[in-house]
């Protein structure tokens, strides 16, 4: 497998732009596009392309924190890099050792329920604390979707409830 052709890029960019300039004209609603793990907008090339590729009034982005870093990027560089084309992100976690983008970009096979690498907001993966500085700085009023894939090692209202105080307590963020 290699990965998206510049064809699929081509394509994907295309589509995407049908479909923000649809949802705007149409319905006032800005459209995000979400790269995820182990699909064909990913990686740093491939959301580079789409970016450049489409017109920022039509195409917006959702930066998902745990995905960008699992992919092997910077969620805070990216922020920074996409700024007021950011319409959302997604708040997820992973292991600390993965800080900055992992150096281990997972494949399909990988078993998120034997070996997670989503986990409660806090355990170190993803600079919360910086990106809340960024957000803040930027005066940030979009939403910010928090998000727990898998709990296996605890009761998953657990894992809730320590995302909730990491967000609350150290974010500094109301709920």
């Amino acid at each position: 497998l290699e990965g998206t052709t510049q064809e699929d890029l081509k394509n994907i960019a295309e589509t995407l732009e049908i479909l923000g300039r649809r949802s705007l004209e149409e319905e006032g609603i800005p459209f995000g596009v979400h790269a995820h793990l182990g699909s064909q907008l990913q990686n740093q090339n491939e959301i580079d392309y789409i970016m450049t590729n489409t017109d920022p009034k039509h195409v917006r982005f959702v930066l998902d924190t745990g995905h960008i870093t699992m992919a092997g990027m910077d969620p805070i560089a990216l922020a920074k890099k996409l700024g007021n084309r950011i319409v959302e992100f997604h708040l997820k976690d992973t292991k600390s050792e993965d800080r900055g983008g992992t150096k281990n970009v997972p494949g399909p096979e990988h078993d998120q329920i034997k070996d997670p690498f989503f986990f409660p907001l806090g355990t170190g993966g993803v600079d919360f604390l910086a990106l809340k500085s960024h957000l803040d700085r930027t005066h940030w009023k979009g939403c910010l979707v928090v998000e727990l894939d898998t709990s296996p090692w605890r009761p998953p209202k657990e894992s809730a409830r320590m995302t909730a105080n990491y967000i609350r307590d150290t974010m500094k963020i109301a709920l």
